[in-house]
C-alpha cells in the first residue's frame, strides 16, 4: 500500500471513529440505552480494524472485549439516571 493510500485510509478511518463516537455522545444524553450501546460497539469495531492487521492474533480477546463494551454502555446509559 502507498503512503497516499495509509494516509487516506487513516484519515476516513478518523473520520468514521468520530462520527460514530458524536452519534454515540448524542444517544448517551437523549438516554437511549440500545443505540448508545450499538453505536460504542461500532466505535469499538472501527478501532479493532488496524488492530487485526497488525494482530491477528488476539481475535477472540478482541471479540469478548467488543462484548464487554456493548454490554458496559448498555449498563450505563440505562441504569444511570442523571435526572
Amino acid at each position: 500500500m502507498t503512503q497516499l493510500a495509509i494516509f487516506i485510509v487513516a484519515f476516513l478511518a478518523g473520520m468514521a471513529l468520530d462520527f460514530v463516537w458524536a452519534l454515540c455522545v448524542e444517544a448517551v444524553q437523549k438516554r437511549r440505552p440500545a443505540t448508545a450501546a450499538n453505536l460504542a460497539l461500532a466505535y469499538y469495531a472501527l478501532m479493532v480494524v488496524s488492530t487485526l492487521l497488525i494482530v491477528a492474533k488476539c481475535v477472540p480477546a478482541v471479540v469478548a472485549y467488543g462484548l464487554g463494551n456493548w454490554v458496559g454502555t448498555y449498563l450505563a446509559v440505562r441504569w444511570k439516571r442523571c435526572d
